[in-house]
This record gives C-alpha cells, sequence and structure tokens, in this order.
C-alpha cells in the first residue's frame, strides 16, 4: 500500500486503513505525490498490482469483484 495523503502522520492513516480492510503488506509513503503522478493516480483510494519483481501490473479496480479477477488475471500469467 501507497500512502498519499498529506495529514500528521500518513504512515498510521495507512496503517489503519489497512486494518479496517484486512490488507497485508508493507506501507510506504509517497510524500511527494510523484509516484502517484507517473502512475497516472487522480483519486484515492486506487490500487495498484505490482508483481514478484516490482512491476506495476495493474492500477484501479475498486470492488472486491474487480481485485479478484485483475489478481486472477495476474495469476494466469505467471
Amino acid at each position: 500500500m501507497i500512502n498519499v495523503w498529506e495529514n500528521t502522520d500518513p504512515r498510521q492513516e495507512a496503517e489503519n486503513f489497512a486494518a479496517v480492510w484486512g490488507l497485508g503488506g508493507t506501507v510506504l509513503l509517497d510524500r511527494t505525490g510523484e509516484y502517484a503522478a507517473r502512475l497516472g493516480i487522480r483519486g484515492v483510494p486506487t490500487n495498484v498490482l505490482v508483481d514478484g519483481r516490482g512491476i506495476v501490473r495493474a492500477v484501479g479496480g475498486t470492488t472486491p469483484d474487480e481485485l479478484h479477477a485483475a489478481v486472477r488475471e495476474l495469476l494466469a500469467d505467471d
């Protein structure tokens, strides 16, 4: 997860968000918003799927069904 929100404790905000939604993994901070801009992200939350090599494979997908379909497709490609 990458948090781009600007507030007093963005890491804690991202960790709280992950806990509410049952998301695991590393929390990264994009303090300047540069990474989000490079991916064309204009709204939050936005899901970014990254493969095991660290390559961004998909951006978007907001519903559980969309995310599951994107993950299934990526797993099928491997």
